[in-house]
């Protein structure tokens, strides 16, 4: 049996049965920690490829005295492949790594398992948030989403975030925005 066999259950995690939104790649942890703060009966978990950043958001969590953020460092696709089904109340993913490179498009979210994880990760009613600044990084992971059984959710408005240094800095031409929902029953 492996760790991917034997879902940790969230109360494992947190220490309590409050509900989960993950945010995959918090980067330097404006979003995580802004809604943390915003929102103490919600547990925040962070899957952050770089160690050092998932360690340095730990560290100004605990700093602020926020118990209700936990960070790991790994690729999205295992840890996520490990979460229990129909477990999370919403995903966010804010302009997601990698850039637009070519050598970067076999890491891509919408790529491999990572969109069905998520839609069996996701309770039913659930959202996926997704920013970018970048029209085809969108449309590639939503598509994947919605083949994964996601419904796009038309006129949906993001929720109220702060603005990242990445977003000041790269989407000097707007932020493309859309919401996923997994459909109840």
């Amino acid at each position: 049996m492996t760790f991917l066999d034997t879902p940790v259950p969230w109360s494992a995690v947190f220490g309590d049965d409050r509900p989960v939104e993950v945010e995959i790649g918090p980067g330097r942890g404006e979003t995580i920690l802004a809604f943390a703060a915003a929102q103490p009966d919600v547990n925040f978990f962070g899957v952050e490829r770089s160690a050092g950043a998932a360690e340095r958001i730990m560290a100004r969590a605990a700093a602020r005295r926020l118990t209700n953020v936990r960070v790991v460092a790994g690729d999205a696709q295992l840890v996520v492949r490990g979460i229990a089904d129909a477990s999370v109340a919403a995903y966010h993913i804010y302009f997601p790594d990698p850039w637009p490179k070519t050598g970067h498009r076999r890491r891509r979210l919408g790529r491999g398992t990572l969109p069905r994880e998520i839609a069996r990760t996701l309770r039913p009613g659930g959202a996926v948030h997704v920013a970018s600044d970048l029209a085809a990084v969108l449309g590639e992971l939503g598509a994947a989403l919605e083949d994964a059984g996601l419904a796009r959710r038309r006129g949906a408005c993001a929720p109220a975030r702060p603005t990242t240094s990445f977003e000041r800095r790269y989407a000097t031409a707007g932020t493309h925005y859309a919401q996923f929902v997994r459909p109840a029953g």
